[in-house]
């Protein structure tokens, strides 16, 4: 890995998803992980017009080594329109950060920002979130009952719609960038056997009329 002061931050980078190989779509939701020894000084007065919300300063997370993992930064970007690969990489290097990534779920990237609900890592509190440009913490951070139980309407439709068989073929989808936000979230948020079961039922049912 080249060393930070190697790096020409003025330099755009090439958009490719380190996951799945492929350019990132334009999208709303964006997020950028900024590491405390190349951060530059003031550097939230760089995003501070931008609708983003800063973690607590991460510095207890562990690897599965045991060690320490570098100290370091989530920032999650929530824009009312479609921004670039491109525009957001110009934050992120002004930022001196790796390449930033399209987020599938901003609900949980934003739970994400003090592992609300990852228990096994270091609780980090949610009073240290930071944020600026108007971004709707509240509203991130939790679906209200009547938004959970439309949005698991949505989901059954969705299955019935496009005669979802599997459950892997809807979890997949819910990971995908086609998917509204939240979605994965409450299929795995105690819904996985109602959604399995009915999934299977819906197959058995077809299949006993055909």
């Amino acid at each position: 890995m080249a060393n930070k002061s190697e790096i020409d931050w003025n330099l755009p980078r090439k958009n490719l998803s380190p996951q799945t190989k492929q350019p990132y779509k334009r999208g709303r939701n964006w997020a950028i992980v900024g590491y405390l020894d190349s951060l530059p000084d003031q550097w939230k007065n760089i995003i501070s017009s931008e609708p983003v919300a800063i973690s607590p300063l991460h510095d207890k997370d562990i690897n599965v080594d045991g060690e320490i993992k570098k100290a370091h930064y989530h920032i999650v970007l929530n824009y009312k329109g479609n921004k670039s690969f491109e525009q957001i990489d110009e934050i992120a290097r002004l930022l001196r950060a790796p390449i930033p990534q399209r987020i599938n779920s901003l609900t949980g990237a934003v739970r994400y920002l003090t592992h609300m609900d990852n228990p096994e890592k270091f609780q980090y509190d949610n009073s240290d979130i930071e944020t600026y440009g108007g971004f709707d913490l509240e509203s991130c951070l939790a679906l209200s009952t009547g938004d959970k139980r439309q949005t698991l309407k949505d989901m059954i439709s969705f299955i019935d719609s496009n005669n979802i068989v599997h459950l892997k073929d809807f979890a997949d989808y819910c990971l995908s960038d086609k998917s509204p936000a939240g979605w994965f979230e409450l299929l795995t948020e105690r819904n996985t056997l109602f959604i399995k079961e009915y999934i299977k039922s819906s197959w058995q049912k077809n299949k006993n009329a055909e």
